[in-house]
This record gives structure tokens, sequence and C-alpha cells, in this order.
């Protein structure tokens, strides 16, 4: 396994728009101890891709997709706007395996960036945090 960006999870989430990115929790891909967030040790998907599997994306995987990405994921919260980020994994892992794992991060941080002040968009809101308007990218 090498190493991924921190803003990458290997579930396909972009760790970038997560409201608790850059405050309590450095992303999925870090390996710092050190910081606040702690629930992240405890994931299953990334304990099973990370820790049991050394793989870099659930996508590298034989067993893709699995029931557990499925049900953790992919059907959570099905129809519910705020959960969309979950229902994108497919797509964003596909775009990982295509473009690379740098440039599926450019792309995100530009679809996530306020068209009104250049902000951070964060998803569950879908909304700014600098600004607070709302958008769904």
């Amino acid at each position: 396994m090498g190493r991924i960006p921190d803003e990458a999870a290997p579930c396909g989430v972009f760790c970038g728009a997560c409201p608790s990115y850059g405050k309590s929790c450095l992303g999925c891909g870090s390996k710092d101890h050190k910081q606040r967030r702690k629930s992240k040790w405890g994931c299953k998907i990334r304990n099973c891709c990370f820790q049991e599997k050394n793989l870099n994306f659930c996508i590298e995987c034989d067993e893709f997709p699995c029931p557990l990405l499925e049900k953790k994921l992919k059907n959570s919260y099905p129809g519910e706007a705020r959960f969309k980020y979950r229902h994108e994994i497919y797509d964003n892992l596909k775009g990982i395996k295509e473009k690379g794992v740098e440039n599926w991060i450019k792309d995100q941080k530009k679809r996530f960036k306020c068209p009104k002040c250049d902000g951070r968009v964060v998803w569950y809101k879908y909304a700014c945090n600098e600004c607070g308007y709302e958008y769904s990218p």
C-alpha cells in the first residue's frame, strides 16, 4: 500500500468536503494519531482496506463492491440530499482509478469551491464554510 493523500478516503469519499476536515480530523488518508477526531480509527471500511488487505482504495479489492461498502455508504439514507456524497462513492472510485488520485482531488477541490467567495463547500448542508452560501456541487 502506498501513501494516499489525506483528503482521500479508501471508500471514495472526498474528505476535503467534510465539515471536520482540517479542524478535528486530518482526513482518512492521514496516519497522524494526534488529531482530535478518533472515529476513523474504528472505521470498518478503512481498516479492511488499509490494515486487512493492504490496499489504498476499495476499488482495488477483488471483492469490490462488497456488502460492507453497500450498507455503510452506497445504500445508506436513500434519497436524502445531505448524504449525496455517500451515494457518489462508486463514481468517485472510478474517477480515482481513471484519473489518478491527485487529479481526482484537484477536481473535487474545484467542485467543492464556493462560487461566491471561493471558500470550501462542505457536505451535509452543502453550504460554504466561509460565507454560508448554500450550493449543491
